[in-house]
């Protein structure tokens, strides 16, 4: 015969303290002292016990102490990314305060059936700079369940968001200021399955807000400068150092001429940068190259030139999220709604100089 499984109740009958001082030993430890915790939890594993159900758990509360991440890219891209990393570093402080887990949940798969399929239980998500269309960012969105966005325009909705525009029209100002003239753009698609290369007097679906804003941050800039939007090449790529090193190819058989590459991350000025020494092109001796995030790029050591850039919060966008989330009211249209602004730094390094004037003879980097 089959001995009966231990249970909450049946613990406590065992050891003569109540149902709810058990339940609190797994649930909620610091409304138990330590000593009658360790005895609990003692108890319980020579009866073979290994804590409630969570399943059940969850029926009962209405939670599954889960949050979903979810963002643009495969999964491997949250552990090779400096700022994903960094800004699921910022989630987890919180979720480690609070006894959360995280689900994270990439929009690209390649099983097509899986795809577009939101399969995960969680208690509510955060959205990291998503394409607004994406069918499972609507699918997420229709659920009701509280979410909080960030680099995701919904005004609806509590969110984190970065000054991108501001950023950028500071960023191209500098090198306008610094004489040049002849600068494209290395971006990251403006909606999904792009990778075109356009100018910046062409039109970009409203589907990513990052490149939405670091465009029109760009565009104010050279607008002020009288630098025509028509003569501004605009490179998509994938957000990786092979994507910045084949941008910056492309757009230097198309204009020779460039003397400056505006990056919208560090990884593609990295790339970037990297096509440059191959080319013979000497950074920033020759041809100067920013980027955006301001993060020590993941395994990357040796680099003796300090990028310009935009140093972005990272760490501070993913704990502001989650705190909200998982302390506040993030709830859709509730009473709660935030709106958090996470400002951003210019920071000038050895990437960037005067414009080049003549035939390169060495320069730094190359």
């Amino acid at each position: 015969m089959r001995a009966k499984r231990a249970t909450l109740k049946s613990i406590a009958s065992d050891l003569g303290v109540t149902h709810t001082s058990v339940s609190n030993a797994y649930n909620n430890p610091a409304k138990v002292s330590r000593e009658l915790r360790e005895r609990i939890i003692a108890y319980a594993r020579t009866v073979n016990y290994d804590g409630p159900n969570p399943a059940a758990r969850s029926l009962r509360t209405g939670r599954c102490g889960a949050i979903g991440v979810l963002f643009n890219d495969q999964l491997s891209y949250a552990f090779t990314d400096a700022h994903d990393i960094t800004f699921l570093r910022g989630i987890s402080s919180v979720c480690e305060e609070e006894g959360a887990n995280i689900v994270l949940i990439p929009l690209q798969n390649r099983d097509p059936e899986r795809r577009d399929t939101l399969t995960a239980i969680v208690d509510g998500y955060i959205l990291n700079a998503p394409y607004k269309s994406h069918p499972t960012i609507r699918q997420a969105l229709a659920r009701g369940l509280p979410t909080v966005v960030v680099d995701f325009d919904a005004p609806d909705l509590s969110s984190v968001l970065t000054n991108d525009r501001a950023m950028m029209h500071a960023l191209v100002s500098h090198l306008l200021d610094l004489g040049h003239r002849n600068i494209a753009i290395v971006t990251f698609p403006h909606s999904e399955g792009q990778g075109a290369t356009l100018t910046l007097a062409d039109d970009f679906e409203d589907e990513s807000y990052v490149v939405r804003e670091r465009i029109d941050g760009c565009r104010d800039a050279f607008d002020v400068a009288g630098v025509a939007r028509s003569g501004v090449r605009v490179c998509e790529t994938m957000n990786s150092e092979e994507g910045g090193q084949s941008a910056a190819e492309r757009l230097l058989q198309l204009q020779p001429e460039l003397t400056a590459l505006v990056c919208f991350s560090d990884r593609l000025a990295h790339g970037a940068i990297a096509h440059c020494r191959t080319a013979g092109l000497a950074v920033p001796g020759r041809i100067s190259v920013t980027g955006f995030d301001g993060l020590p790029a993941f395994g990357r050591q040796g680099d003796t030139l300090r990028l310009t850039t935009v140093r972005q919060n990272a760490f501070e966008k993913g704990r502001r999220a989650a705190e909200i989330l998982l302390r506040g009211d993030g709830a859709m249209g509730g009473a709660g709604v935030q709106k958090v602004a996470i400002e951003a730094a210019l920071m000038i390094g050895d990437t960037s100089a005067a414009v080049w004037d003549g035939p390169a003879e060495g320069g730094q980097g190359a």
